[in-house]
């Protein structure tokens, strides 16, 4: 990833955006997900925890956990505050492929908006990784812009996803976006 730490304009602006433009967007975005409550979820490049907020919410109904994991040390302190009223949440701070987190360990890893701002040649490398880290059937939920200047094409999402050993078991191009689910 190019940048680990974000400035303190970015954080303040990203902070106050998400609060009050993107509530909707995340609650949506979490039921998407589709949880029973009793899983193991990831949420990988959590940022600044909005989408976890409302995973940690569905996921204490029943006896699920949620792991927020990001390189960058700022945004993982915004995720605990977000999550603070939820004790089914463990933070990692850090490179996916360095941290202490058991392979076959998550029912869900949820990937919002950040593959794209990976350096492309370490793309195959952390979704290998995310791949490692699901259950048998265990599955990844994607969400990435598609936009030329600021997202990914959907065929090298593809592209990287089958290359970690995952299957697309549904799809759907938006405006501006692509979503999909793969299974291990």
């Amino acid at each position: 990833m190019s940048s680990t730490e974000p400035g303190k304009l970015e954080a303040i602006l990203t902070r106050f955006a998400t609060a009050t433009f993107g509530r909707g967007y995340y609650r949506k975005l979490a039921s998407e997900v589709v949880l029973t409550g009793n899983e193991t979820v990831m949420d990988f490049g959590s940022g600044a925890g909005m989408a976890a907020k409302y995973l940690a919410e569905g996921l204490s109904k029943g006896d699920g956990r949620l792991t927020c994991v990001d390189i960058s040390k700022a945004w993982i302190e915004m995720a605990k505050k977000r999550t603070r009223l939820f004790s089914n949440v463990d933070y990692k701070v850090g490179h996916i492929s360095a941290l202490e987190v058991g392979d076959k360990s998550y029912d869900v890893v949820l990937v919002s908006y950040v593959l794209h701002d990976v350096e492309t040649q370490e793309r195959p490398t952390i979704v290998s990784e995310l791949a490692s880290k699901l259950k048998p059937g265990g599955r990844i939920v994607i969400k990435e812009p598609t936009k030329k200047n600021h997202g990914m094409d959907p065929n090298d999402i593809r592209s990287l996803m089958s290359g970690a050993g995952l299957r697309e078991v549904e799809s759907a191009s938006l405006k501006g976006r692509f979503d999909a689910t793969y299974l291990r």
